[in-house]
């Protein structure tokens, strides 16, 4: 739509072409990315969204192509609700029942169009009928307006795959109570109901109200039977969390020392927070604590329990099973995701009349439809109500390919949500092998989804529903000799994640190092170290391992990162660009995703503008690092702001805690800015200038380790003494006498060691480059080298006449030669 808008009505008048609020929500966006705002078209179209473009496009449709206003006259009746789709997936919420087959009947409406507006949507049509499991390898970031609702820590919603619908009703009552005076609110009713749902729907509804009440939403699913203090103390944790809290702060804000009494902490925050906690899952409430913490709430904060069993102190909404017309659009909505031609062909009578069979259970419609998928006739599963389920999960197993059924076993094995990296370590598969096994998973409910929260990204796990598990560990135990050798597996990827940490910790900027943020990324971390090491050799191979461990873990940042490095290894700085763009995009506060891409830019683009940018950006995220505070130094050198290069360069040379390696490199870098800043204001006479930057380099290297004023650095501080000389000379009263006390002083630092004793300065005075020598002068005498005299032969390619270097003179029979020549030149 961007594109078309350009190319059509780009000649046309931006404030008649968009609206002056929608202009006004564009330069918004603009300036959160440090951008200033624009009036220009090119400029604005970039920071429309999906809904602003459309209306643009819309209100001119008179000026389009024909074919063009045919695929806006098939959009018109759909565009609402198309953009209300794209903002759920945007902002997280909750999808509804026919969100996905609604859009997929529209995108084959479009893609059947002639048009060529529509080729890439029809390709990815055509993907998603070939291998429906690639989805699994994709992330979402789409671009979304700052959500201005409550802090909250409310997982991704997940809601099978039919999307949140019915219980319109309950919903309504549940949010009049929230809204209301009660301080608890339960959803009570049986397990597989939708409990969990509906209050999940809940908290996301008060998410978009401008009108509610509170300050953050906490989501805690309560697995245990009692509200222990370990509980509690899980409860705190998620209440910091999702206020923004640090540590610090919990004594302050609870008025305790120390979290001996973990509910009095949660109630203080509660009283100074309007906070709504939503208890999930806490099927026991019998316990005491739980009763006591339920009484001494707040006024202001309140709660949501969702359980078995009412509590007797709150007001309870219980959950009946789904009304006939809900249960029937349930097992439809089932039956076409899932593509069940045996449902899909009955006609509506007789789909209700299943879904009563079923008693409107959610639960058992999704077993029911998976039953018949895996070959069962509709009328055997119902033959027996008490042994649906197991009917459904045996002829289910039986119906999963090995591949899924060692997935299976894994999880089985190894308790607790697993991401994709994971399941494919532990089960030695590729990461297409581990989605196609997950999508088979999931469509017959034998594996939940959940959110993992990986540092800045949001990854998802996947584990055995609970009933799946109860009916594994009866009818398909795993194997002793499979599950020793998972739990080697398991061991081994402990291990890996340990060792990659381990070298992370103790080089974490280095391009080699691969920064892991949990156990998900132990796998991929593993791929990433491989492809650093072929990458030298074998960057196609390297470019391969990076690929996998962008399928297997997409939310990943470092996948991104490292393909950066290989590309860049490869001279292709397009690629290495957009990986490392992809990178910063995942993670735009990780220091050293900001120090690699600020390298790049700076070393292999030639960009030191916004190098400098990320690079400052990674020093306030790491104030402490030397390794950032020094290419921060660098990346000012070549913008020519000497002034700050030497001021950074300085804090570095003259570290405590900086390696000696980062010490002598800014301690170069620093004589380097200094001599350059000498010269330039040397060369416009501004004299007294100059001999202050003299003193800023002679102070330097009186005051760092004496150990690091050699070779290079050594042969910068013989140049700025010679700079110093001639200042003396040209110059008049207090900078001609600080000037000659500074030559002074530099030759006492020289002093220290006597090699440096005979090493001089010169000057380029004739190159031969095709027979690789030169001569240098230095005052009357001429001294003859060869490309092997210089100390590094990369100074070869930029030696040029008239250009400054530091040499060792020597006789030799042929007459007198230069040795050990090293350009200076700045």
């Amino acid at each position: 739509m961007r594109v078309s808008i350009q190319e059509y009505l780009g000649d046309q008048s931006v404030d008649d072409l968009i609206p002056t609020d929608r202009i006004v929500k564009a330069n918004a966006r603009r300036v959160r990315d440090g951008l200033s705002a624009t009036s220009d078209l090119p400029g604005l179209l970039a920071y429309l969204d999906f809904a602003e473009s459309y209306e643009a496009l819309a209100s001119k449709a008179a000026d389009l192509p024909q074919d063009l206003r045919a695929s806006l006259k098939i959009l018109a009746p759909s565009a609402a609700r198309t953009v209300a789709i794209r903002n759920r997936v945007a902002h997280t919420r909750p999808m509804e029942i026919d969100d996905s087959s609604f859009l997929v009947d529209l995108a084959k409406e479009l893609s059947a169009l002639t048009s060529p507006y529509w080729d890439e949507l029809k390709a990815i049509l055509d993907r998603l009928s070939a291998d429906p499991s690639f989805v699994l390898g994709l992330t979402i970031s789409l671009p979304a307006d700052p959500d201005n609702g409550p802090q909250h820590n409310l997982p991704v919603p997940d809601f099978d795959e039919t999307g949140f619908f019915g219980r319109q009703g309950e919903l309504r009552r549940i949010m009049k109570a929230i809204k209301g005076a009660y301080p608890v609110v339960s959803i009570l009713g049986d397990g597989g109901v939708g409990k969990t749902s509906i209050a999940l729907k809940a908290a996301y509804e008060l998410l978009e109200d401008p009108k509610q009440p509170f300050d953050a939403i906490v989501w805690v699913t309560a697995k245990a039977t009692i509200l222990t203090p370990n509980e509690i103390r899980r409860i705190n944790g998620a209440i910091e969390t999702s206020l923004g809290l640090i540590g610090s702060a919990a004594a302050e804000l609870s008025g305790l020392d120390d979290a001996a009494d973990p509910v009095a902490e949660v109630l203080a925050y509660m009283e100074n927070f309007r906070i709504l906690l939503l208890l999930d899952n806490l099927e026991t409430v019998l316990d005491n604590r739980l009763r006591q913490f339920l009484l001494e709430l707040p006024m202001g904060s309140k709660v949501i329990v969702t359980s078995r069993i009412g509590l007797g102190i709150e007001n309870p909404v219980q959950l009946a099973p789904l009304a006939d017309d809900e249960a029937a659009r349930l097992l439809r909505a089932l039956a076409r995701i899932r593509d069940v031609r045996q449902l899909n062909e009955l006609d509506q009578p007789t789909v209700e009349l299943l879904a009563r069979r079923m008693a409107g259970h959610p639960a058992y419609i999704r077993w029911f439809v998976a039953g018949v998928q895996s070959g069962r006739r509709p009328e055997d599963l119902l033959g027996n109500n008490e042994l649906l389920l197991d009917f459904c999960m045996s002829n289910v197993y039986d119906y999963l390919s090995e591949d899924a059924r060692a997935a299976l076993r894994s999880m089985q094995v190894l308790a607790g949500a697993k991401n994709q990296a994971e399941l494919a370590f532990l089960n030695d598969f590729t990461a297409s092998k581990t989605q196609a096994a997950l999508l088979e998973l999931l469509t017959t409910n034998f594996t939940a989804m959940s959110s993992q929260t990986s540092g800045e990204s949001l990854d998802t796990g996947y584990e055995l529903s609970d009933f799946a598990r109860q009916y594994l560990d009866k009818h398909h135990p795993v194997e002793t000799e499979e599950r020793n050798w998972l739990l080697q597996r398991s061991e081994e990827l402990r291990a890996l994640g340990i060792e990659m940490a381990a070298a992370n910790t103790a080089s974490p900027f280095a391009p080699t190092s691969v920064h892991v943020r949990g156990p998900g990324d132990f796998h991929a971390a593993g791929l990433l170290r491989t492809a650093i090491a072929v990458a030298f050799t074998d960057p196609g191979a390297a470019l391969e391992h990076c690929l996998e461990a962008q399928l297997l873990a997409p939310s990943y940042y470092e996948a991104w990162r490292v393909e950066g490095f290989v590309r860049a290894l490869s001279r292709d700085q397009g690629g290495a660009q957009a990986a490392y763009d992809r990178a910063s995009e995942l993670a735009p506060n990780s220091a050293a995703v900001l120090f690699h891409f600020g390298t790049f830019l700076l070393d292999a683009v030639g960009d030191p503008q916004r190098a400098l940018e990320l690079l400052q950006s990674a020093a306030r995220n790491e104030p402490s690092s030397s390794e950032v505070a020094g290419q921060v130094a660098w990346a000012q050198f070549c913008l020519g702001d000497m002034a700050a290069a030497i001021t950074a360069g300085t804090g570095v040379a003259t570290s405590r805690t900086a390696s000696s390696n980062h010490r002598r490199a800014a301690c170069v870098l620093t004589l380097r800015a200094t001599q350059s800043a000498v010269g330039q204001l040397r060369s416009i006479r501004q004299f007294d200038e100059a001999v202050e930057y003299v003193e800023s380099g002679v102070e330097l290297a009186e005051e760092v380790d004496s150990r690091l004023i050699e070779g290079e650095a050594a042969d910068r501080l013989i140049a700025l003494r010679n700079v110093s000389a001639a200042l003396a000379e040209q110059s008049v009263d207090y900078a001609a006498a600080q000037a000659a006390q500074f030559v002074a002083r530099i030759d006492t630092v020289l002093g220290r060691n006597a090699s440096f004793e005979n090493r001089r300065t010169g000057i380029i005075h004739a190159l031969v480059v095709d027979k690789g020598f030169g001569f240098v002068t230095a005052g009357k005498a001429r001294f003859f080298f060869h490309i092997s005299d210089l100390r590094n032969r990369a100074d070869w390619d930029s030696l040029f006449e008239g250009a400054h270097c530091v040499f060792e003179p020597a006789q030799t029979p042929k007459g007198a030669r230069a040795k050990r020549v090293r350009l200076v030149e700045v």
